[in-house]
């Protein structure tokens, strides 16, 4: 069985709201995603969520390719300094994150920088992955059984890596984790932590 997790996403990596937890209350700033070395590793849980849900064909072809930014003649992300991150976030990643979750769940609730950057935004290191947002379990087995045990968190996982992992990696330029090469800079531990 393929096996891949929810992410992300940057923004993306917002496992906030509903009964997943939002990193705290609307907060304004700049974001500025820190794609550390928590992104994709050859330990990463895999396909898990995308074939549970039975969504491994979507986000596995979506996995891996980085795509040029989104805006026409875009600086890429990677080349922005600070200033231009904070911008560009506001502009075009968050707009894009607020349509995702609100087309997946009109309940989920009100999307800001600090659904996924949490108290970074007050210190404005924007550091990921954020401690707030929901820890994953820490292996692809213990994954599978916590999402086969709690069908809303599969929804959840699907949307996450059919959805908004493509989208983030997109409007970023960077690859998605793909499980069958193990390789790729956005993965579900971008955003979470796993639990110890």
């Amino acid at each position: 069985m393929t096996k891949y997790v929810l992410f992300s996403i940057v923004i993306a990596a917002a496992c906030g709201g509903s009964k997943h937890e939002a990193a705290g209350p609307t907060g304004g700033g700049s974001a500025e995603p820190a794609m550390g070395s928590a992104a994709g590793s050859a330990t990463e849980m895999g396909s898990a969520a995308g074939s549970a849900a039975g969504s491994a064909e979507g986000s596995a072809a979506m996995a891996g390719s980085a795509a040029a930014p989104v805006a026409t003649g875009e600086k890429a992300y990677k080349d922005m300094d600070k200033k231009e991150r904070a911008a560009f976030m506001k502009r075009v990643v968050l707009p894009k994150a607020k349509e995702l979750f609100a087309s997946f769940d009109p309940k989920f609730g009100e999307v800001t920088c600090r659904t996924c950057h949490g108290d970074g935004v007050d210190n404005h290191t924007f550091k990921m992955p954020n401690p707030k947002i929901k820890p994953l379990p820490a292996t692809e087995e213990g994954f599978m059984a916590w999402i086969k045990k709690n069908p809303e968190e599969g929804k959840w996982s699907k949307f996450m890596s059919e959805q908004l992992e493509p989208a983030m990696g997109q409007m970023l330029g960077v690859a998605v984790f793909d499980p069958k090469t193990k390789t790729g800079e956005l993965s579900c531990k971008t955003c979470h932590t796993l639990q110890k």
